[in-house]
């Protein structure tokens, strides 16, 4: 019922919130869900801008690959052939489709009298090869196999191409024509003012091209579904990737967002038995994520994979700290059952605002410490961090006892735990009795995490990002170990000016350095498919029974017509460049892949054939994944150090002594050892999410730290002699709302464990892990350290 006589402030702070919330909500139908594959890379790094400028030289065009393995083991069979072209023929019905490659539609060139432009009329189609035939003519087709047939010859694939749209190839265009810039000097204004106005056309022409990508995907399986039981289906390909990741990204918001919600009412009855204390904190992390969401999109960030558990985390947050004003204002309720509801709450918010506010300074700077971690995903993961911890500390602090005042009447009842104050005070004791055991377990936990963070790594592959037992998984997987591979790499070679002879498309001895390349790249055991303009002289000498010599190879080159030359030709050769480019795709699943050796090797065994860097550029995807994996461990123990000395900053800040500031960082890095040391022995990768997770260890931990902190030092002030009753009124009071509070995240985060998005299943069961010890040590080192160190002198 509403409180009778209460000043208008309430209701007016009411009003206001409910205006905010209003306009935001209305604002955040425009936040947007970002899932391509660019999302996990670095936007103006040298690698991405020379994989664009590849990507534009040579036409890359996108498409997915649908792998086909019939249950009809005669593979060549007409019956499996008619199956793809009746596929092929209803998906080219789309409206973005090109063309859909198979075997049944790709010249067979073998079949051939001679190599000629007459050669794109052999095929399946028009010329109904038997099953010998083509099972010969495509045994090692060095453009075929690994792309439209495996090498085992038990599945077949259908590579559907898709039209580039005009509009947004020219505006990609103008903006790789301003960041090639980069490579040799920065950006004027005036390039970054087109650039941001460039950026922001692509962002609205991207989103509707998401869409149409999404709509394609499920109407291929919709076209595919009547053809299961002919055989199985996989796809595979980049437009996959970004579909399933959106499927994720949206299903895991939904579901954990609910499940979380549905997991604190029931913590929030269990602790308090009051339909106030569950309806009050369940309003306001509505209100918190309704208000970050509008916010976010206003600022126009986009969710991510990486930052798709902002929302669980803000949820969580916000939480945790108004467990931390009800446990306080139940504190008051029994010693002071005279006052009135108003007194309680303004007694609350007054003796909690400064560890709050604290609290979440050293969350958010936390967080913020991602912004220099140098991996853009993560430093856009920090920013939504920052701000949502802004609006969590305002509808906390604000908008939680306002509405306390206007809505409720005084909450009397308090419900006892008294397995919880046992536990408490059995921990105070244990403090008193064995302070040397908790220092040495203290000491020894450091010492193991130090010793496993040697072991740290940063090897991954997007294949590991998801549940083995997810579709997703396994179609990518099929890709990957039947169709070639599924990371597109690329070696572009400059042609020397001594191997460049006038009147010719290409000399032998170019031919000839090529396959010397492409035979050393064929006998790393990771790369998969590998195709280049080496390959049609190869399919040439099959064909005439000799080489083609390079006045043949230049004649053939200038009578084919533009579209077979650029099939054939342009997606490996620049003459405009003289440039080479040999396309390779590297087989994520391979097993104990270490993509920096297999790198290295490749740099040493180019040098071997005598080829220098600077006549060669390694791109595409492999390059541009493995340059942001390189980056990671550089970046964990920069963001590390950041956070630490931000944090001992702030600390020395809030408690104007020193001595407090680093007895308040230990049970920290006890926690961050921990979880670090935990990756490293167990040989858990780190990832664009792993990353974060010692800085939100860090800072969520840091929380609970503060408020033990403060109420320690509030009853070492009020009782200077009374040593005993130090720690055991701390664990009696605070202790409470640090047992509730990690309760409620160990929960809320251990149900991302579920999670078929494997990064937020470890963030989800590393983050829980980092609570639980974070707890332990603020209830025993934490109280152990201030004990031997503190006196009444050093409380101001």
């Amino acid at each position: 019922m509403l409180k009778k006589n209460l000043s208008f402030w309430p209701y007016l702070i009411c009003v206001i919130f409910i205006f905010l919330i209003s306009t935001l909500a209305w604002q955040a139908k425009y936040f947007e869900i970002d899932a391509s594959a660019d999302t996990l890379l670095v936007d103006n790094n040298k690698h991405y801008i020379l994989s664009q400028l590849a990507d534009q030289r040579y036409g890359s065009e996108e498409f997915i690959l649908i792998a086909f393995k019939p249950n009809n083991t005669a593979l060549f069979s007409a019956s499996n052939l008619n199956t793809l072209v009746d596929i092929a023929d209803k998906i080219e019905q789309l409206p973005r489709v090109k063309q859909v490659n198979s075997i049944a539609n790709m010249p067979i060139f073998s079949a051939a009298d001679n190599v000629s432009a007459d050669v794109a009329n052999l095929t399946w189609e028009k010329q109904k090869f038997d099953e010998q035939t083509l099972s010969l003519s495509l045994k090692k087709h060095p453009l075929y196999e690994g792309l439209l047939i495996n090498q085992a010859q038990t599945a077949l694939s259908l590579q559907v191409v898709f039209n580039s749209q005009a509009d947004i190839e020219a505006v990609n265009n103008d903006i790789i024509a301003i960041k090639q810039h980069l490579l040799n000097r920065d950006l004027t204004k005036r390039e970054l003012n087109s650039l941001a106005q460039l950026k922001k056309q692509q962002q609205n022409l991207n989103k509707q091209l998401e869409q149409t990508r999404i709509n394609e995907i499920e109407k291929i399986r919709t076209i595919l579904a009547p053809y299961k039981k002919v055989g199985s289906f996989y796809l595979g390909g980049n437009n996959l990737l970004s579909y399933e990741l959106i499927q994720i990204i949206q299903s895991d918001l939904v579901l954990f967002g609910s499940l979380i919600f549905i997991v604190i009412i029931m913590l929030l009855w269990f602790l308090f038995r009051q339909l106030s204390w569950v309806l009050l904190p369940i309003v306001c992390c509505a209100t918190s994520v309704v208000m970050t969401v509008g916010l976010l999109a206003a600022l126009n960030f986009k969710v991510t994979v990486i930052s798709a558990n902002v929302f669980a985390l803000q949820i969580i947050l916000s939480l945790a700290m108004i467990i931390h004003l009800i446990v306080h204002y139940q504190e008051l309720v029994l010693k002071h059952s005279d006052w009135s509801h108003q007194q309680l709450v303004l007694a609350t918010i007054k003796e909690k605002i400064k560890p709050c506010f604290y609290a979440g300074l050293t969350t958010t700077i936390g967080f913020g410490s991602l912004i220099f971690s140098g991996v853009q995903p993560v430093i856009s993961f920090g920013w939504m961090m920052v701000f949502a911890m802004l609006v969590s500390f305002i509808v906390s602090l604000v908008f939680f006892p306002a509405l306390l005042l206007a809505i409720f009447n005084k909450q009397a009842f308090v419900k006892q735990h008294k397995k919880i104050e046992n536990g408490m005070s059995a921990t105070a004791s244990f403090v008193k009795a064995r302070p040397k055991s908790i220092i040495f377990t203290s000491l020894l936990l450091t010492l193991v995490g130090i010793l496993g963070c040697f072991n740290l790594s940063a090897e991954n592959s997007f294949l590991n990002y998801f549940s083995e037992s997810t579709d997703v998984r396994k179609e990518l997987s099929f890709i990957d170990q039947e169709f070639g591979g599924s990371t597109p790499f690329d070696l572009l070679l400059d042609i020397p000016d001594e191997q460049i002879k006038s009147g010719l498309v290409i000399s032998a001895s170019t031919v000839q350095t090529i396959t010397a390349i492409q035979n050393m790249l064929a006998k790393q055991q990771a790369i998969g498919a590998i195709t280049s303009i080496a390959d049609f002289t190869k399919i040439a000498q099959v064909v005439n029974a000799k080489p083609l010599t390079e006045y043949e190879l230049t004649a053939l080159y200038k009578s084919l017509d533009t579209e077979l030359q650029q099939a054939l030709f342009g997606a490996y050769f620049s003459e405009k460049k003289q440039q080479i480019r040999i396309s390779m795709r590297v087989q994520d699943s391979t097993q104990d892949l270490n993509r920096a050796d297999l790198l290295a090797k490749i740099h040493q065994e180019l040098a071997n054939i005598g080829i220098p860097k600077q006549q060669y550029t390694l791109t595409g995807l492999f390059i541009l994944y493995q340059n942001v994996l390189s980056r990671l461990v550089d970046s964990q123990v920069l963001t590390i150090l950041i956070v630490y000395a931000a944090m001992a900053v702030t600390l020395m800040i809030i408690f104007s002594s020193i001595k407090v500031a680093w007895i308040a960082l230990v049970p920290n890095i006890i926690t961050t050892s921990v979880i670090m040391g935990i990756l490293g022995i167990f040989a858990i990768p780190l990832d664009l999410m792993t990353i974060t997770i010692a800085a939100v260890a860090m800072g969520i931990s840091m929380d609970d730290t503060i408020h033990y902190i403060h109420r320690y030092l509030a009853e070492l002030k009020r009782e200077p002699n009374n040593e005993k009753a130090w720690v055991k009124r701390t664990n009696l009071s605070v202790g409470y709302a640090l047992i509730y509070t990690t309760t409620v995240i160990v929960i809320g985060f251990g149900s991302l464990v579920f999670s078929n998005f494997v990064p937020s299943m470890l963030f989800g069961l590393l983050t829980s892990i980092a609570m639980v010890v974070a707890l332990l040590t603020d209830i025993t080192t934490l109280p152990v350290l201030l004990k031997k160190h503190l006196t009444s002198h050093d409380v101001k």
